[in-house]
């Protein structure tokens, strides 16, 4: 009875894959998003008590380290350890990378945590996919990796490459035969809320990866990306020197002022000579006396005659003489007294 339930379990996930094979063995430019929506009661798995969730490598490098190089690719599911039994579901990577087969010729391999189920199954699904399954008679499915996939980065990638990695829902509409995540008794409610969770939370999970939205596969849960190469900036620093010569002239002016008097002289018809002689070892100096007559006024007071204007040549010059002439007759006419 438990080998007939096995073998209609197997039987049902591997029509799952080769419906899709058939349909997508050419239909690979790119990756695309070969999922479909879970449309099974319940589609809302959120009270599941086991939240089977499924993690997929994510491999960040340079350019230098993976290019041209094999990285294995693990999925890893969590949450529900010894408490699943059948499973299958799709498995798609970028076609930039190449796939290296077991042995057998499968693109994928079983994982430990798959170690104790009854049986396996890896079915290639055109140059870029995969189908995987798995059935048992019991819950022996664990947490841990389920499936590996080792894929070749091409030699001339390039600093910036994202190559995405995908795992989707897939069901035959007019078979109603689809993918499954459930347990050794698939039709109670624990194991159907299990099932709905995987396929709608477990799954397509990474929307805000910068790394998917980058390469337009949010989508996808894993990937092998190229770093982006760092800008590097450099900073030229000029030094400009400027060198100003300041020359002083130095001019002096030399101001000649001449300062012209007017004197105004009132004197009643008087004439006064002054004549004197100072005498001085080697030195002698005479002074020429000067007359000046003022003639009086007929009037009822005195005229007094104007000084020499100063515009007239010589005039200026004698007015200053006279001066110092009047000056010196009266130091001397002290001296002698």
């Amino acid at each position: 009875m438990k080998k007939n339930s096995l073998k209609r379990a197997f039987t049902a996930v591997a029509a799952t894959a080769l419906a899709l094979t058939a349909s997508s063995v050419s239909a690979f430019a790119a990756l695309e998003n070969n999922g479909m929506e879970y449309n099974l009661n319940p589609k809302d798995g959120s009270a599941s008590e086991l939240k089977p969730t499924l993690e997929v490598t994510k491999v960040v490098g340079k350019a230098s380290e993976l290019a041209g190089k094999n990285v294995t690719v693990e999925f890893k599911v969590s949450g529900v350890d010894g408490k699943y039994a059948t499973t299958g579901y799709h498995i798609y990577w970028d076609d930039r990378l190449a796939v290296v087969p077991a042995k057998t010729g499968a693109y994928a391999k079983k994982g430990d945590a798959l170690a104790d189920v009854d049986a396996t199954k890896a079915e290639n699904n055109g140059p870029n996919g995969v189908f995987v399954a798995c059935s048992s008679s019991a819950d022996y499915g664990y947490d841990g990796v389920m499936w590996t996939v080792e894929l070749t980065v091409p030699a001339d990638a390039k600093a910036g490459d994202v190559f995405p990695i995908d795992v989707c829902y897939y069901i035959d509409n007019e078979s109603g035969t689809g993918d499954l995540f459930t347990q050794n008794k698939p039709n109670t409610d624990t194991a159907k809320l299990m099932q709905a969770y995987f396929f709608t939370q477990g799954i397509n999970n990474q929307a805000s990866d910068p790394y998917l939205v980058k390469a337009g596969a949010t989508f996808a849960e894993g990937y092998i990306a190229l770093e982006e190469e760092e800008e590097t900036t450099t900073t030229t620093t000029t030094t400009t020197t400027t060198t100003t010569t300041t020359t002083s002239a130095t001019t002096t002016t030399t101001s000649a002022t001449t300062t012209t008097s007017n004197t105004t002289t009132t004197t009643s018809a008087t004439t006064t000579t002054s004549a004197s002689t100072t005498s001085g070892t080697g030195t002698s100096s005479s002074t020429t006396a000067q007359t000046t007559t003022t003639k009086k006024d007929s009037g009822s007071g005195s005229k007094t005659t104007d000084s020499p204007k100063t515009g007239v040549t010589g005039v200026g010059v004698a007015v200053a003489g006279l001066a110092v002439a009047v000056g010196t007759a009266f130091a001397l006419k002290k001296k002698e007294d």
